[in-house]
């Protein structure tokens, strides 16, 4: 049969046009398959359909040349799991990469090593699993994070996220030393611009936001905190640090500065250090340590923890040793 269509079997009966392509065509997203459906250069049996078409056992569907109707692409990037069952997989989000690609289509790796880990071991030329990004990590963040393998859960774990109910718990780094031990921030956040992603506080017109921030261990200069958003907006934690005066040690939107240098360092604890040109901090030193939700088919509350990752660590070493408190 021609590559370049697609035979419906009875068992795909009943079920709608770009649901089936979305498991078919795994390589194009779902965005362009609206298109190409939109303007009709995916047919049904030489016919221009809406998307929401039922199909029938034994229709035909026509796709152009230019789409991509071949398996995932295999991927190197290792990504470590910590939790795996039919619905979904909790991976460690490793610190450098956006979950998801840019417009342009940049920044694939991670999202694509993501599909490979989800289709590992599936023979080619079926149905595919298209994984569901549950919620965001920005891309210097590690830790926890949720992907769906079908739609059911992905429906399931994100009205989780919508009401609440997902127990969220960060550590971040930050420069100073609370003069409270245990607190809640409630500051409203708004986008800077209607299409930017920079968040800024806004008293009239932001949305509500609230994190609880409890000290876990305290240095000469600076400070590890556990963090527990109670919502979740956009950059949430790191605009309400920096909204009350200790940002991030190292946050090039909303701190000080974009990396902490051996040299930055010792003027700031005030050691001296021998290779100032070493980078101690070259990201935001955030971390999703764990999440605690409700497994998507049984209902199961579980919690999911991430270890602390090396380069966070190595800098906590740094500060027990020249930087005590």
């Amino acid at each position: 049969m021609d590559d370049r269509v697609i035979m419906v079997s009875a068992d795909d009966a009943g079920r709608r046009l770009l649901e089936f392509l979305s498991e078919r065509l795994i390589n194009e997203s779902k965005a362009r398959l609206r298109q190409l459906v939109g303007t009709g250069r995916i047919r049904v049996c030489n016919k221009a359909v809406l998307g929401t078409e039922l199909l029938r056992g034994g229709d035909v569907v026509s796709l152009p040349s230019d789409v991509d109707a071949g398996p995932p692409a295999p991927s190197e990037f290792v990504i470590e799991v910590l939790y795996e069952d039919e619905d979904h997989v909790a991976i460690n989000k490793p610190a450098g990469h956006p979950v998801l690609p840019t417009r342009s289509g940049d920044d694939r790796e991670f999202r694509d090593a993501i599909v490979a880990l989800a289709n590992r071991g599936r023979p080619a030329g079926k149905s595919y699993v298209r994984p569901h990004i549950v919620h965001r990590l920005d891309r210097d963040t590690t830790g926890v994070l949720l992907v769906a393998k079908n739609e059911r859960a992905g429906r399931a774990l994100c009205l989780q996220f919508q009401h609440r109910k997902v127990h969220k718990v960060y550590l971040g780094i930050i420069e100073g030393v609370l003069p409270k031990d245990d607190f809640v921030v409630e500051i409203p956040l708004r986008r800077q611009t209607p299409r930017g992603m920079q968040m800024v506080t806004a008293e009239k017109g932001g949305k509500a936001a609230a994190t609880h921030i409890i000290l876990k261990e305290k240095f000469g200069h600076f400070s590890l905190l556990e963090l527990r958003p109670l919502t979740g907006r956009q950059h949430q934690l790191r605009v309400h640090l920096a909204a009350i005066g200790y940002p991030l040690a190292v946050d090039r939107l909303y701190g000080r500065r974009e990396r902490l240098t051996a040299a930055e360092f010792s003027k700031i604890v005030g050691a001296v250090r021998t290779r100032p040109d070493d980078v101690l901090l070259g990201r935001v030193p955030l971390h999703a340590l764990s999440l605690a939700y409700h497994l998507p088919s049984s209902g199961e509350l579980i919690e999911i923890t991430a270890p602390i990752p090396e380069d966070i660590e190595a800098f906590l070493d740094v500060l027990r040793r020249a930087d005590p408190s």
